[in-house]
């Protein structure tokens, strides 16, 4: 879109522009809102927004256009929400001045592009200024803790279920958060005031908020919990996950001839330098190559000290290494796990939060996967679980059986469509 058609309000030629709005300091939200725009029907317009600086570049690279709007999110505020997110912290950067400021700022842009859809990852603010312009919203999610998942919970998807007692406590846990959940009230507290100023209204409940008018559920259909039922405004799309630019650097055409096997590690946005460091440093000591994309992690004293079989690069096209990866070691957010199933690698999955435990645990309970937690990380023998994970011929077998399910699905395809939808 030329900065004149964005002046006017003129859309491109099919008269249909489509806003996305990731929070654009979270890796996941941004790569799955580009993988969808990339997909769009010719004609539409995809235009980008952001507050954040950290992971704007990926947009624009991608050749999309980008508005960032104030007031700019710092990046102490970024990792409060960040923080928030995982349920390390309880501080937010949502003041009622802030939170009006974004929403004035977004409706003029709305108003601008006269968009004719908004699509969110977490951009909470777009729950009034969408509304309030009368434009469709449409959130791009995992099903993990979304509104169907919680109010039709009757196993967590976190715990072991391999005893009576087991399964015992999972559904009196499921019965719990069941009940609890969707009772929570909505906060920050400045969101219901500054909406009634734009004339919304938003629901009282934290879960029942998050609810956009079309919502696009990213988990595999496979992957959600048995007898699960989803209401109109739900629809499952399948897998979005980055497909980053570039050529497969020459490295891992080395490591992947070596008779070493190779081992992917990946934490995405939400692994910390120390998680990352005591993965390395442990994995460093198995008979294997580590090829760690995690640079963004680490300090360059940090890079210099690792060990010799320790390979640290910045971002990588994952979803092209293909064959060259014999097992995969993650955080679990959803992108990541995406990226290892659909390639048919086994994973070992280390969450850092609760959802990320659900995405997790649904492959353990397939068959292609093993969590450790983020306490056991710490601690476990690193050289003889990666030996152990190797000659797991039934993780292996049913890592590709998952490949095999995922084959066919083109998740950023369905949702475009889905999108274009609501206009045709």
């Amino acid at each position: 879109m030329t900065d004149a058609q964005l002046a006017s309000g003129t859309a491109g030629p099919s008269g249909r522009t489509v806003l996305f709005a990731p929070e654009t300091f979270n890796l996941a939200e941004v790569t799955r809102s580009v993988e969808v725009a990339r997909r769009m029907p010719e004609g539409v317009q995809c235009h980008f927004m952001g507050y954040a600086h950290r992971y704007a570049t990926v947009i624009t690279e991608a050749g999309f256009t980008l508005t960032m709007l104030e007031p700019e999110l710092t990046e102490s505020q970024a990792e409060q929400l960040l923080a928030l997110d995982q349920g390390r912290g309880l501080r937010h950067p949502f003041t009622e001045t802030m939170l009006a400021q974004r929403v004035a700022a977004e409706r003029d842009l709305i108003r601008r592009l006269g968009a004719s859809a908004v699509v969110i990852g977490t951009t909470m603010s777009q729950l009034i200024s969408a509304r309030a312009e009368g434009v469709p919203l449409v959130y791009v999610k995992p099903f993990a803790y979304s509104e169907p998942h919680v109010t039709g919970m009757r196993s967590t998807g976190l715990l072991p279920r391999r005893t009576r007692s087991e399964r015992l406590a999972d559904a009196v846990v499921a019965g719990t958060v069941r009940r609890v959940m969707p009772r929570i009230p909505l906060v920050p507290r400045s969101f219901p005031k500054v909406a009634r100023g734009h004339g919304v209204r938003l629901p009282k409940t934290a879960l029942h908020v998050l609810d956009a008018d079309l919502n696009l559920i990213t988990t595999p259909e496979h992957l959600l919990p048995e007898g699960v039922s989803l209401p109109e405004s739900y629809r499952v799309v399948g897998p979005i996950f980055a497909s980053l630019p570039g050529e497969v650097p020459g490295l891992i055409r080395e490591l992947a001839a070596a008779p070493e096997p190779l081992v992917y590690v990946a934490m995405g946005s939400s692994g910390g330098r120390d998680l990352v460091l005591t993965l390395l440093r442990g994995l460093g000591e198995a008979p294997c190559h580590i090829l760690a994309p995690v640079a963004q992690h680490l300090k360059p004293e940090d890079v210099r000290e690792v060990p010799k079989n320790v390979h640290v690069t910045g971002w990588l096209p994952a979803d092209r290494l293909g064959h060259a990866v014999d097992l995969a070691v993650t955080h679990g957010g959803e992108g990541t796990v995406q990226t290892s199933s659909v390639q048919g690698w086994p994973f070992l999955g280390i969450p850092v939060q609760a959802e990320q435990r659900f995405n997790i645990q649904r492959c353990v309970d397939y068959g292609s996967a093993r969590l450790i937690s983020p306490r056991s990380a710490r601690r476990v023998d690193w050289p003889a679980l990666i030996a152990e994970a190797l000659a797991d011929d039934r993780m292996r077998e049913r890592a590709a059986e998952m490949a095999t399910a995922l084959r066919d699905v083109d998740g950023p395809g369905a949702a475009a469509t889905e999108i274009q939808a609501l206009w045709t």
